[in-house]
Order: structure tokens, then C-alpha cells, then sequence
């Protein structure tokens, strides 16, 4: 056996893509309560809570709800009782139908063992390491068991290390796959997913990212970094990892600012910022061009509305931080490339959602490895 990370809950087992956003955002809405919850195949849930809010947020009685569900292969539900079953492993929307008004809430449907990779596809400089992160669900919490990846089929392009997921990016090619497993006494399961090592030759960028949590993504695009000038004449650094589609319908991006300039491989930590603080609207004031430490943004810009979700702390039921800090940003590679530098590295942490800024619900586990190009600019934020 060896450590992994346990999902603390299965919505880090789902999969797909997935939002979960208010859809009356204005009084009179409709609330379900909770909004995230998890099953096991076989097993089943009661209805959810439905709540009624007015134009002064009081809450009354909805009167009759029914229920409906998306997709109905991964869960049941009962029109009239509410009473969710699982049925498939992955994630389904319930929408409870009251008073003229709609309301969504995720369910999440998970086999009695189940394994989530965290990080889908990797992308590494040569030499560069990374271990695999693994979210591992079981019915039975105290059954033992035994996790192990097979062989890379492609040791030219990289090595991994069958017992811990390794893995030590050799040269450039991809992506290669790799696959994962895990098992217990009863019960085996594997995942797939694949490995890309660039010496950035085209002098793009790239990143992927895993965002778990009421909105799930597993996706990648591309990856820009950049030293830039701040209003005091110092500097600071900012990675965009952008993905947009062809048709630009859907276009979703990651940022992480930090107060200094990456000049080597470093470790610096994501601290939280609430929407206020991050605002871009108050001039030269503002989290961008005067960051007060390290923070990140993940936003789905298109199809509107949106979701935003600043880097927050996870809260208790009080609605409190419960650590210092959120995450942290990772620079493993720094080296020369063509025409400057180019960096390479990860980062995780947690932010909150801002449709569902005081619900522990709303937040977001977010994942991600990157290779870029280290550009400047001199005119970001104007003295």
C-alpha cells in the first residue's frame, strides 16, 4: 500500500463537466438544500429540502414540488417523493419545480470503490517530476487497499514508478498514457489518463486542470505567463490558463497573481481574496496591479452568466476559514528558451464560489500543470 488522497467527498469522483449555477438569481428564487450530495450505486438519498424566498429573502413554505432529473441513466428520482437512487457512476443535476420557479442541485453517484484522477493529462518540461494525485472513494471507509500504476509505454518520453506514480519526464512527445489502479478485496477499478512532455519548441503554452466541486471541469488550453510592471514600478507575475472553443460560445480561464516576479523555481503559497478585494474596477487599487499576496481566479465567461470562484480558505458550517491558506503555485522548471525563459510547474487550491460565496458548498478543488513561456510587460497597469 501506499499514501493517496481521500475524497473527502464524491464530488471529486465525478466526471464530465458539469455546472451548477442559481437560475433565479433575482427574488422570489427558489432554494434546495443541500446543494452537492453523494450516493453509492444501489444505494438512495430522501428528498431535498425546498425553501421559498421572497423579495426580502423570507422564507416560506414552496407548496407542491416535483422533481425532474438530468441524466436519468446516472440516478432515479421520483416526480412526486423526491427520493433520488443511484444507478451509474457520475454526476446528475436534480431540478425541484415549485411555485412557478426552478431550482438545481447536484448528485453525485459513485461504485462502492471508486478512483478519480486529479490531474486527467500532465504536462512537463524534460527532467521535470510530478506524482499522480488520486481521489479514492470506498463504501466499506476501513477496507484496506492497494493502489499501483502500470508501466509507461514509452519510457524515451517518461519513466513512472509503478508503486508511488512517479513520474520523471525524460524527453519530448506525447501524450502517452498512463493508467492507475487500485484495489481492495472485493473490488478493482482503473482509470486512464496521459502524460505530454514539451521543450515548448512551438513556443506555445499549455495547461490542464481538474475543477471538483458544484462546477466540474476536466480540461486543458492555453497556458501564457508574464512579469509585469505594477504601479509602484515593481514587479509581479501573473499564469493564464485560457480554453475557448471554436465557435467561441464557451471560453473559460484560470489566473494566479503574485506579488513578485518569478525569476527561479520557487513554492510560494495561494493565499484568499474575496471578490471585493480582487476587484479590477477601482483603477490602479486594485489586487492586479498592486497584488497584496498570491491569489487565484477561476472564471467561465461564456455561455453567460458565468461562475467565478476566488481563492478562499474551505469554511466550516459557521461559514470559517479553516486553514491559513487555500493552496499553493508551484515553479519546478525555470531555463532558458527561445527568445527568454520558459517555466513549467503546478498549483492546487481551493476557491469559492461567488453565487455561492457563504455556502462551504460552493467551493471549488481546482488542479492543474503547466508549461509556458515567461514573457514581461511593461504597460499591464499604468503608473
Amino acid at each position: 500500500m501506499r499514501p493517496h488522497l481521500f475524497a473527502l467527498t464524491v464530488a471529486a469522483a465525478a466526471i464530465g463537466a458539469c455546472d451548477l449555477s442559481p437560475s433565479n438569481p433575482i427574488p422570489p428564487f427558489l432554494s434546495v438544500t443541500p446543494i452537492l450530495d453523494s450516493v453509492f450505486v444501489g444505494d438512495s438519498l430522501p428528498h431535498r429540502t425546498v425553501t421559498l424566498y421572497d423579495a426580502n429573502l423570507v422564507p416560506h413554505d414552496p407548496g407542491p414540488v416535483t422533481w425532474s432529473i438530468n441524466p436519468d441513466t446516472v440516478a432515479a428520482i421520483d416526480a412526486t417523493t423526491g427520493k433520488i437512487h443511484g444507478l451509474h457512476k457520475g454526476a446528475a443535476v436534480i431540478t425541484a419545480h415549485a411555485a412557478g420557479l426552478t431550482a438545481p442541485a447536484l448528485v453525485v453517484v459513485s461504485r462502492r470503490l471508486d478512483m478519480t484522477l486529479l490531474m486527467d493529462t500532465v504536462f512537463l518540461l524534460p527532467g521535470d517530476t510530478f506524482t499522480i494525485p488520486l481521489a479514492i472513494q470506498k463504501k466499506d471507509a476501513l477496507a484496506s487497499d492497494t493502489v499501483w500504476f502500470d508501466p509507461s509505454p514509452s519510457t524515451p518520453v517518461y519513466t513512472i514508478t509503478t508503486d508511488s506514480g512517479l513520474v520523471t519526464a525524460q524527453s519530448g512527445g506525447g501524450p502517452i498514457k498512463y493508467i492507475a489502479h487500485v484495489a481492495t478485496s472485493t473490488d478493482t477499478v482503473a482509470d486512464t489518463g496521459a502524460v505530454v512532455v514539451t521543450d515548448l519548441s512551438s513556443g506555445e503554452g499549455r495547461f490542464y486542470m481538474t475543477v471538483l466541486g458544484t462546477a466540474i471541469r476536466h480540461e486543458g488550453g492555453a497556458a501564457y505567463a508574464m512579469n509585469y510592471t505594477k504601479t509602484n514600478g515593481n514587479l509581479a507575475f501573473r499564469l493564464t490558463d485560457s480554453l475557448i472553443s471554436a465557435d467561441s460560445t464557451f471560453y473559460e480561464r484560470l489566473m494566479i497573481t503574485l506579488p513578485d516576479p518569478v525569476t527561479a523555481t520557487q513554492t510560494v503559497t495561494i493565499d484568499s481574496i474575496n471578490p471585493q478585494e480582487a476587484s479590477v474596477s477601482i483603477g490602479t487599487l486594485n489586487a492586479i496591479c498592486n497584488p497584496p499576496r498570491a491569489w487565484g481566479l477561476w472564471s467561465s465567461v461564456l455561455p453567460v452568466p458565468g461562475i467565478r470562484a476566488f481563492a478562499h480558505a474551505p469554511r466550516d458550517a459557521a461559514g470559517h476559514d479553516t486553514t491559513a491558506h487555500t493552496g499553493y503555485f508551484n515553479v519546478t522548471q525555470y531555463r532558458a528558451g527561445t527568445g527568454g525563459h520558459v517555466i513549467g510547474g503546478r498549483f492546487v487550491f481551493t476557491a469559492q464560489r461567488t453565487d455561492l460565496y457563504y455556502d462551504p458548498l460552493g467551493i471549488e478543488t481546482i488542479h492543474g500543470t503547466f508549461v509556458a513561456p515567461l514573457g514581461s510587460n511593461t504597460t499591464l497597469c499604468p503608473p
